[in-house]
């Protein structure tokens, strides 16, 4: 019960890509406790995103999230 509030947190905390007129209007609404992945359907004109795969394990051996995007690339 310890990760729910940190899951709710980040949950909660994340942007979705309702103003970003580039994404089909399906997946404007994602929220993801991952990072979004998101890559262009070229038939549709608009970008298909999806939530990354969360890592299947931690450091502890536990089921986990992965570390966030460095911020320098």
């Amino acid at each position: 019960m310890r990760l729910l509030p940190p899951l709710l947190a980040a949950l909660c905390a994340c942007a979705t890509l309702n103003n970003d007129k580039t994404v089909c209007p399906e997946d404007r609404d994602l929220r993801c406790a991952t990072q979004v992945i998101c890559s262009m359907d070229e038939a549709r004109g608009c970008q298909r995103c999806r939530c990354e795969a969360a890592a299947p394990q931690g450091p502890d051996g536990k089921p986990g999230l992965p570390p966030p995007p460095d911020p320098s690339k």
